[in-house]
């Protein structure tokens, strides 16, 4: 996966979370199935930090050092 489209779904999981904390929804079931939407809350947060995890591991970076004489 590029590093783009890793950006692209962290914002996207984080986007959905933004909205959900502005109008929650609650938790439900339909058909049965059921939907725990703390349990997606939490999920939502662990994959954002996964993902950014994985930017940051794929991201260049620099390293500064100060010789002291």
């Amino acid at each position: 996966m590029a590093l783009q489209d890793l950006i692209a779904a962290r914002d996207g999981y984080a986007a959905a979370l933004a909205a959900d904390a502005l109008n929650p929804q609650p938790s439900y079931s339909l058909d049965g199935q059921s939907v725990d939407r703390d349990k997606w809350r939490e999920t939502m947060l662990k994959m954002i930090n996964q993902i950014q995890l994985t930017i940051n591991a794929m991201s260049p970076y620099v390293v500064k050092t100060k010789v002291v004489l």
